[in-house]
Formats: structure tokens, C-alpha cells, sequence
């Protein structure tokens, strides 16, 4: 597999030169909109080669969910072998795919999934654009949106994030809602289609369900219009079909495996909790502390800030009578409020929650740059100098380029525990982290024995601790893994304090391990302890 060191000079110069030609293409018609596009999607992706080689984890969400899409496909039934919790099933059903084409689970897998949502997304969101303003416009606001996320390095923005998946769903429901024209009959496939696929937002991330309830309260705004005026029903009652088919799926799915009470208790209560974060008026603060963390969302922004201004002040002026229909612009002013609401919702500064704001920014340029369309070529340029300046600065202080050294990390790396648990796995073994560390289920590649791969919410004190307890027991019992791991410690994220967070902590735990497991050592600071019957078994395979 091809690597990067840390200053790939002619690639990088490539990158720049590939840029200038699609920002090119963007401001000059004599180039052809599939041209733009096309080479769009190749700068996407050339540009993120780095990062997708990078077989390392970024972000201990990555190696969550590539754990649970390893269980997945070894037990497909999720909230019975994974409990994603504020994750969605979807997102992790989606990381199965490169396994069914004979692929590994790892990063890079993961990572290459992610970026077909990001390119899909933008390829939606232009012709979103395109349906609401015309292709000039298109052209020439798109192209900023594009060269944040194919030149950005900031982890949160490329590593395999759980809002990828959300993203792409909620700019196909926004491209279906351009579509539709409250002059003209609606396509009623169109309208099933974006019910379908706002009805699967909510299982692929909870946190997105603001947004796309917006895009269907304006899509319902359209069908109402059509029924006051033509007394049509077909509009309607194909986007509510649309919008039950998943749910209805998942109903279904959950009450025939049994894993119904798991999915209101685990998915619902659960999250209830994990959403209890920053208060309304805490909103504001909140969301300019998470974009104070991230300097390229900063430029993306200040690139955008004049034509959002512009459509701003467009919307506001709406309330004149007899200016135009509301439809489009109070569509994208709730996606604004919307998105800023997702973003702070949790409580939690977590830069990748700022993908929800991407196209709704986008959208509200859009809305205004026919007031400075001659200067529009400036908005890239904006977003280009930062990062060009930025690279030149480190090439000439460090000779960095690339933020992901990939020489010699292009294959899964082996720590020490689990080195010692490929001497002895066999295949369909289970594999239960106690703490929380999941890159160890992805160097295994073992299913995990638990539904929830990280132990956080079984070690916090909450309301709903006890369950979650309960649930763990019961699991350990249901896969009886064949390797338990003590991971809390150093290399634990967030529970790191041994006497008060280790299996000892949950007696009933402790003592489970005791009566059906052998400590085999410890390995970096990660006990390891075999089930009793392997271990009998290496033992005597020993003794020959």
C-alpha cells in the first residue's frame, strides 16, 4: 500500500495545482458543470489519501464503531451484540461493507466509507443548490465547502465520524426538498424517497433529528400548499409512508429478535441522559467554544461570512408582505438554528459535531451571494490562503506538510495484550475491554463480548447504572468470551483511576471473573485474564 511521510512536497504542490484548476472551473462556464464536479470529487479524494492510509485510530469513536462492525458481522442482531449508544445502528451497519468484499475492518476501511458520504454529501448539496438558485450560483458557493474538507487535516473532520453517515442522508432529504415546487405536481417516488430517508436519519444519529425535522415540516409546507389548492392526497401519504418504512423495519426487526425493551431502554432512556447537556440559554456560549477549537471551521466560516450576512438580512427583510414565498429561505434560517442546536445540544466540545453546520452555512451563502456574485471568486481564495499559508508555514519552520505520517502505519499495529491474545485466539472467539480502549477489538479483530465495547456507563454513577450493570453480566453469560481485559489505566480513555474504576469496583463483576477466568498477566498496564477452559487447554497443550 502507498504511504506518506510527513512532507510529500510534489503531492501536496498536485493538491494546490488540482485546486486552482477546480476553482477555476468554479467562477468560468466555458468549463462544463460535469467537469467541475468530476474534478471535485478527484480533489476530495487525492487530498485525503493520507489520512485514509493512516491505519491508526484518531478518534476513539473510530475504533467504537469498526468494533461493532466486527461483532456485526459475526452476530448481525443489534442492541443484542451492540449498543452503539448515541450511534446509530446505520453507521456501523455501514462499516460491514468493505468486510462483505473480502476487505479488513481497520482505519483505513473506515475511512474510505466516510469519505464517500463526505464527496456524496457535496455532490447533494450542490445540486441542492443548483435547484433553489441556478448553477452559477452552485458553482461558485460549492466550491468553498469542497476545499475545506478535501485540504483540512484537523482530526475531527476526517477521521471515520458518526455525523458522516447523518450528513449524507440529510443533504439527499434537502436535494429531494429542492426538487419539489409547489407549483407543479410533486413526483410522488421523490417524496417517498425523502420520507425514507429522513425516516432512517434518527438510526443512524440522534442528534440530527432536529435538522431533518425541519426539512420535513417544509416538505409537509409544499404538500400542504398542493392540498389547499388541488385537494391532492397522493403527495402526502407517500412522504409519511416514506417516513415510516425504517422505523416500522426497525420496529419490526427489534420485536422479532427480541431486542425491543434493549433498544427503549439502551437507545432511548439511555441517550435521554447522555442529551441532558447545556441548557437554551447556554447555547450560544456553548457553540462559540466548539468553533474557538477549530481554526479551519473559523476560516470556512469568515470565507462564507459576507453572502451569509447577505442572506441574512434577505430572510429578515421577508417579512415585508407581497416580497416572495417563505419556503426556501425559512427552510434554510431553521437548518441554521437547527444545526447550532445539534452542535450544542450534549453539553460536550466535540469539534466533529460542527459537520451538521456545513450545508446549512452553505445555504444561507447561497441565499445571497447574487449580491456580490462579481466578487465571488474571493470566497475560495479566502479559505486557499489560510491553508496554503499555513502549509508554507510549516514546511518552512518543520518541513511538515502532512499531518499523518502513514511510513510504516499502513497495517494495523499490534500492542502489547494484544500480542498476547493472537497466540491464543481461534476463530469466533469473543473479546470483553473492561474501561475504555476499543482499538484493542480492531488489532484483535475479535468480536466483542458485550453490547457496549467501552464500559463508561456501567462505571459513572447515573440513574440508569444498575441496568447497564445488569445488561453486562447478562452478556458475559450470552458469548462467554474467551478474553477479558482490565484496560483501566493509562491507557484507558476517561476511567483511568484503577482502585475505584477495575473490574473490582463491580463486586458482582469481580467476582464473576474470578469464578470463570485466569489472570495470565498484565501487558502495559492491561490485565489480561483467560476463560478457565482455555486456559486448561493451553496449559496441557504446554505440558506435551
Amino acid at each position: 500500500m502507498i504511504s506518506f511521510d510527513n512532507s510529500p512536497p510534489v503531492y501536496w504542490l498536485i493538491g494546490y495545482l488540482l485546486a486552482g484548476f477546480v476553482i477555476l472551473a468554479s467562477q468560468y462556464k466555458s468549463v462544463s458543470t460535469r467537469t467541475y464536479l468530476l474534478t471535485g470529487v478527484i480533489l476530495i479524494v487525492f487530498m485525503r489519501l493520507p489520512v485514509i492510509v493512516f491505519n491508526r485510530e484518531l478518534n476513539q469513536d473510530e475504533s467504537q464503531m469498526l468494533s461493532h462492525a466486527i461483532t456485526l458481522f459475526q452476530d448481525p442482531v443489534y442492541w443484542r451484540s451492540v449498543d452503539g449508544t448515541t450511534i446509530g445502528p446505520l453507521d456501523n451497519y455501514l462499516l460491514v461493507i468493505p468486510k462483505l468484499f473480502g476487505f479488513q475492518l481497520d482505519y483505513s476501511s473506515a475511512r474510505f466509507m466516510g469519505l464517500l458520504c463526505v464527496a456524496g454529501a457535496w455532490l447533494l448539496l450542490f445540486s441542492s443548490i443548483k435547484n433553489w438558485f441556478g448553477t452559477a450560483i452552485a458553482r461558485r458557493i460549492s466550491i468553498v465547502p469542497l476545499l475545506f474538507v478535501a485540504f483540512t487535516q484537523e482530526i475531527d473532520f476526517v477521521h471515520y465520524s458518526s455525523e458522516q453517515l447523518p450528513v449524507l442522508l440529510l443533504a439527499y432529504c434537502v436535494w429531494q426538498l429542492s426538487r419539489l415546487d409547489p407549483k407543479m405536481a410533486p413526483a410522488t417516488s421523490g417524496l417517498y424517497f425523502l420520507g425514507l430517508a429522513a425516516g432512517a436519519v434518527p438510526f443512524s444519529k440522534l442528534q440530527a433529528i432536529p435538522l431533518v425535522a425541519v426539512l420535513v415540516l417544509s416538505a409537509f409546507w409544499i404538500v400542504f400548499q398542493r392540498f389547499q389548492r388541488y385537494n391532492e392526497w397522493k403527495s402526502a401519504i407517500a412522504l409519511i409512508l416514506g417516513g415510516l418504512t425504517i422505523p416500522l423495519f426497525f420496529l419490526a426487526f427489534t420485536l422479532f429478535f427480541g431486542v425491543f425493551d434493549d433498544f427503549i431502554d439502551f437507545y432511548l432512556l439511555g441517550n435521554a441522559i447522555y442529551a441532558g447537556g447545556a441548557g437554551f440559554l447556554d447555547i450560544p456560549s456553548q457553540f462559540f467554544k466548539i468553533i474557538a477549537l477549530s481554526t479551519d471551521f473559523q476560516f470556512f466560516s469568515l470565507a462564507l461570512i459576507v453572502p451569509m450576512v447577505i442572506g441574512l438580512v434577505r430572510i429578515v427583510r421577508l417579512h415585508l408582505p407581497g416580497k416572495m414565498d417563505f419556503h426556501v429561505p425559512f427552510t434554510i434560517i431553521l437548518l441554521i438554528l437547527a444545526s447550532i442546536y445539534a452542535v450544542t445540544k450534549s453539553g460536550n466540545d466535540f469539534i466533529h459535531y460542527l459537520n451538521f453546520c456545513i450545508i446549512p452555512w452553505t445555504l444561507l451563502a447561497a441565499y445571497g451571494l447574487s449580491a456580490v456574485e462579481t466578487w465571488s471568486c474571493a470566497f475560495p481564495a479566502v479559505i486557499m490562503l489560510w491553508f496554503g499559508g499555513y502549509d508554507a508555514l510549516h514546511f518552512v519552520k518543520e518541513r511538515r506538510l502532512n499531518a499523518f505520517d502513514s511510513v510504516g502505519k499502513t497495517r494495523l499495529q499490534e500492542s502489547p495484550v494484544v500480542t498476547e491474545i493472537l497466540k491464543r485466539r481461534k476463530e469466533g472467539d469473543y473479546m470483553v475491554v473492561w474501561g475504555w480502549n476499543c482499538s484493542y477489538y480492531v488489532e484483535a479483530q475479535l468480536a466483542q463480548g458485550t453490547a457496549e465495547n467501552h464500559s463508561e456507563r456501567s462505571i459513572f454513577e447515573h440513574p440508569m447504572r444498575d441496568t447497564y450493570r445488569k445488561r453486562y453480566l447478562s452478556d458475559l453469560g450470552r458469548t462467554q468470551p474467551a478474553f477479558v481485559l482490565d484496560a483501566v489505566g493509562k491507557n484507558s480513555h476517561w476511567v483511568q483511576d484503577k482502585k475505584t474504576q477495575g473490574i473490582e469496583s463491580y463486586p458482582e463483576l469481580n467476582q464473576y471473573i474470578r469464578s470463570h477466568y485466569t489472570l495470565l498477566g498484565e501487558y502495559d498496564d492491561v490485565r489480561l485474564y483467560v476463560r478457565n477452559d482455555r486456559m486448561a487447554v493451553l496449559r496441557a497443550a504446554t505440558l506435551r
